[in-house]
């Protein structure tokens, strides 16, 4: 399964989902399988996509108790890229290990950039930080999965800042819907290397996919 062989193993890499429809909706089957085993996981939203009700209709369709998935996901949600900055790169690291995660998943990186009262320098810092927290977490073994839609903003100028989020992967897949099926393409992998196979793209097999069930639909949390 895709998310066992690329997205957990080896420990302490960074991974980046992205794609038009249903991403977040994958990310959150990733939680679950991740949750099957590990004793927590550690979500960061700053694209109010994480759904608890989600969570607990998966983890009836596997007959677990839906409180042992949710009382082991820790979320933390973000309105501003300040609060994303300081929700990842204060404190973050020693959290994570404190609750004995093996694996963050970061909702939605670049979306808060997309702010004309947002200044680019700020931007720059905080995707500065942010790096330097997820080089930190991966010398601790610690895994990370970039989730992010396929951006269309509305300052144009900055949807170039997702060029640092396949900066930051060491290796990257994009979601992609033909007809009724989702494939997950394997656009670049370096495995922890400076030296990238750019040619080495290809299609996951069908059945290695994390397939999302009938009858979950991707919806936005209310804001609280």
């Amino acid at each position: 399964m895709v998310v066992d062989r690329h997205f957990t193993a080896p420990p302490g890499k960074v991974g980046l989902l992205y794609g038009e429809r249903r991403v977040y909706s994958l990310a959150t089957l990733i939680a679950v399988e991740i949750l099957m085993r590990d004793p927590a996981i550690v979500i960061i939203d700053a694209a109010n996509r994480v759904d608890p009700y989600l969570f607990a209709k998966l983890a009836r369709m596997k007959q677990i108790d839906p409180y042992s998935f949710l009382n082991r996901t820790f979320v933390t949600r973000a309105y501003t890229c300040y609060q994303l900055d300081i929700s990842i790169t204060d404190g973050l690291f020693q959290f994570v290990c404190g609750v004995n995660a093996q694996f963050v998943i970061v909702y939605g990186l670049i979306d808060l950039f997309d702010d004309e009262q947002v200044p680019i320098a700020d931007v720059v810092d905080i995707l500065r930080r942010v790096r330097e927290t997820l080089r930190a977490l991966m010398q601790k073994g610690i895994s990370t999965l970039l989730v992010s839609s396929t951006p269309h903003f509305k300052l144009k100028e900055r949807e170039h800042f997702f060029g640092h989020l396949t900066a930051m992967a060491d290796v990257r897949y994009r979601l992609e819907q033909h007809n009724f099926d989702q494939h997950i393409i394997l656009e670049e992998t370096t495995h922890g290397k400076n030296n990238t196979d750019r040619n080495n793209a290809h299609s996951v097999r069908r059945e290695q996919l994390v397939t999302i069930p009938e009858g979950v639909t991707e919806r936005r949390p209310k804001r609280i």
